[in-house]
């Protein structure tokens, strides 16, 4: 037995003599440059390559099977170069191969240059159908023997446990360059000085590497794109356990187009292949002073499932958009954008994101609520709530002065607003296409906004927009002592544009809107109006034009500023009233006229408002009216009735009691451009019958004073007089009534 076991020895130790000596001789008595046209020859024949071997190539058998190759090409015939190699370097250690195990050396690639280019028809790295139909037949055996190169099961486990026991001293890839056109479009993306370094590679190990290279990208010939990329990290191979790490991953990224970004990321990354689980943590992007952390998750099936969270430290905008030299934000307030940052947690799947907490904060406002985005739709739903803001810091230098120039802080004019001017503009003040483009639903509230020196209060909008129809059921808000609530409805989905509005205001108090937003002081008065109106078109001409529907409004408890219109009216009357004789007269305390109420129905069509019981309740006088104003004409034809009444609210001045209750016409009509001075004309024919009947009274009196007595009591005695004077008496009484006429008229117009 001991004698069989020598001689088994006997005849291993020869058989690994005679292979080492056979590797040394083939070594050195072997070149494989004699082989070349051979090698070529296969390449076309095998894989319908045309392979060029410009440079040497070198081998060694023992103790390492090595090869050395320099300036090879290759590509398929009547194509383009696919690829070209400066010189690669490969060596394998023998002995471990007969355990199953690959040990090499370290792996060395230098001026690797992969050609990719892509037309409409065709592309370069796939060989064309009637080369590759040659090369089938020259290569592959009959269908009907059995070809002795497929592999079996057997030589794939074998690879397989092979692949499973690799270990590479290095990798080096020096000056690499690949380049992908894409002829049709004219687009163009390279990589370039592709470098890659590693240390010991062993699968289930983790191994050190550094990668850097040069990304650009070209239309047209014209450079869109220019980036340099340097990473390393710590990786680990596990493929027998199919997971695979990336650990303290760093990596500079610099951007160039029209401006240069630098970014930075570092994170860990682990895919565990078999429980479909992918997770990067530690997650940090830095640019310029703007920082971000957090975490991401994908698992599931297809790794659809999402999950992770945000956060961005507190940055300043416009210092970093100076930073990487984009475009400015102008603000009123230079100290404005600031101080943002931002705190979320988000989940999502192929079908939908889910940013379910969220939490802002620019300058001094705070936002938090929850927002999703449906992939397949794009359809964006929030739901936010702010807590105080004011939009005067955020907006552009020129609006702000602008806006700020309206609320002068002058004292405000009492003047009359002077007439419109010329006809509406046709310029598109609601642009469709932005509308269609919506698709959202959500809710926005804030406690608090202030604008100029207006302070919102409770701002509650719900919007829900889709395919052009853009539906605010909801914008309701306090403001100035009041409430409003609006319903509004914008359909952009054929032309032209139609808009509805519902709206509901409660107790605004007047007098502070006209001060802040008109610099005038002249009307106070709670307002409180319902109205419901349509209108179609982009523009002001085609929606005064079109509008329709119908507004009730009241006016209460207010004031009329500069003008004591019912001492002014008051005293005229009594003027006219006496005829000549005395007035009694009240000094006015002040320039105001209150009043208890002003309301009325409006109803518009096509742009024409027509009202048929306006009223208003002043200081001593009621005022009823009716007519139409025609807005696209920017005309009016209106009529005022004025009627002194008994129950003054400040006793302004004693009216004479048989002029109370009759009530003096006054006609507006006329384009808004006149003088509005000129506008209201008192109705002549009923006013002067009005006075006519008073002086024909006085006058009746004069005369029954003068003849003694009653004209009843003397009526039979006085008779025959009467009727001799009744010739001298009326035309001496028409004469009369002419000149008081015309005075009064006078001192009243």
């Amino acid at each position: 037995m001991n004698k069989l076991v020598k001689i088994a020895l006997s005849i291993v130790a020869f058989v690994v003599i005679l292979v080492l000596a056979g590797g040394t001789l083939l070594g050195l008595f072997v070149d494989p440059n004699d082989y070349k046209k051979e090698i070529e020859q296969a390449a076309l024949d095998n894989a319908d390559l045309e392979l060029q071997i410009e440079g040497d190539i070198g081998w060694s058998i023992y103790p390492s099977i090595g090869l050395d190759i320099s300036k090879i090409k290759a590509g398929y015939p009547n194509q383009e170069t696919l690829a070209s190699l400066d010189s690669a370097n490969i060596s394998v250690d023998l002995m471990p191969l007969f355990s199953s195990e690959l040990k090499m050396k370290t792996l060395t690639i230098k001026g690797l240059n992969l050609n990719l280019v892509k037309d409409a028809n065709s592309s370069n790295w796939q060989a064309t159908s009637t080369s590759s139909k040659q090369g089938e037949q020259k290569s592959s055996p009959s269908s009907s023997e059995p070809s002795s190169n497929t592999p079996d099961e057997s030589s794939s486990d074998n690879a397989e446990q092979l692949a499973n026991k690799i270990d590479i001293e290095s990798i080096v890839i020096v000056d690499a360059n690949i380049r992908y056109s894409d002829t049709e479009k004219g687009e163009t993306t390279s990589i370039k000085n592709f470098n890659l370094t590693t240390d010991r590679i062993q699968l289930g190990k983790a191994f050190n590497g550094d990668l850097n290279f040069a990304l650009e990208t070209a239309k047209n010939q014209q450079k869109t794109l220019s980036a340099s990329t340097q990473l390393s990290a710590n990786f680990l191979l596990d493929h027998a356990n199919q997971r695979y790490q990336i650990s303290g991953l760093k990596s500079q990224l610099k951007l160039i187009t029209d401006r240069q970004i630098d970014l930075s990321l570092n994170a860990d990354i682990v895919a565990d292949m078999a429980a479909k689980n992918v997770s990067i943590s530690k997650l940090q992007v830095t640019a310029a002073d703007l920082k971000a952390k957090g975490a991401v998750q994908l698992k599931g099936p297809d790794f659809a499932q999402l999950s992770g969270q945000l956060a961005i430290d507190k940055f300043d905008l416009k210092k970093l958009l100076a930073d990487l030299k984009l475009e400015p934000i102008s603000t009123s307030d230079d100290n404005a954008l600031r101080a943002i940052s931002l705190n979320t947690a988000f989940t999502g799947d192929a079908k939908q994101i889910s940013i379910n907490t969220l939490q802002l904060a620019v300058d001094d406002t705070k936002i938090s609520g929850s927002a999703n985005v449906n992939l397949a739709s794009t359809r964006i739903a929030f739901n936010l709530k702010g807590d105080q803001i004011t939009l005067d810091k955020y907006l552009p230098k020129a609006a702000a002065q602008k806006a700020s120039g309206s609320s002068s802080t002058e004292k405000p004019s009492t003047a009359k607003p002077g007439p419109a001017q010329g006809k509406y503009s046709k310029e598109v003040i609601i642009p469709v296409e932005p509308l269609r483009a919506l698709n959202m639903q959500g809710k926005l509230a804030f406690n608090q906004i202030r604008y100029q020196k207006t302070v919102v209060k409770n701002l509650n909008l719900s919007i829900d927009a889709n395919k052009g129809l853009v539906k605010v059921p909801a914008l309701n808000l306090q403001v100035y002592g009041g409430s409003i609530a609006n319903s509004v409805t914008l359909d952009a989905r054929k032309k032209p544009l139609r808009l509805s509005i519902v709206n509901n205001t409660k107790a605004l108090q007047l007098g502070p809107v006209l001060v802040d937003y008109a610099n005038t002081d002249m009307l106070t008065g709670a307002l409180t109006s319902n109205s419901k109106l349509t209108a179609t078109g982009q523009s002001v001409h085609s929606i005064v034009n079109s509008l329709n529907g119908k507004v009730k409004l009241n006016l209460a408890n207010g004031v009329i500023k500069g003008i004591n219109a019912v001492q002014t009216m008051c005293e005229t009357v009594n003027k006219v009233a006496s005829l000549g004789g005395t007035v009694s007269q009240t000094q006015a305390v002040d320039k105001t006229t209150p009043f208890a109420s002003i309301n009325g129905n409006l109803a518009f069509k096509n742009g024409v408002m027509s009202n048929q019981d306006f009223k208003a309740d002043l200081d001593a006088i009621n005022i009823n009216g009716k007519g139409t104003v025609n807005l696209p004409k920017q005309a009016l034809n209106y009529r005022v009735g004025l009627n002194i009444q008994d129950n003054l609210f400040k006793k302004s001045c004693s009216v004479n009691n048989k002029i109370q209750g009759i009530e003096w016409p006054v006609d507006c009509k006329g384009n808004f451009s006149d003088d509005p001075m000129k506008l209201c004309k008192p109705d002549l024919s009923v006013v002067e019958k009005i006075l006519k009947k008073a002086l024909k009274d006085k006058l009746k009196k004069k005369l029954e004073k003068k003849l003694g007595g009653s004209v009843k009591a003397k009526k039979a005695e006085l008779k025959k007089k009467v009727e001799q004077k009744k010739e001298e008496l009326k035309q001496k009484v028409e004469d009369e009534v002419k000149d008081k006429l015309k005075g009064a008229l006078k001192g009243l117009f």
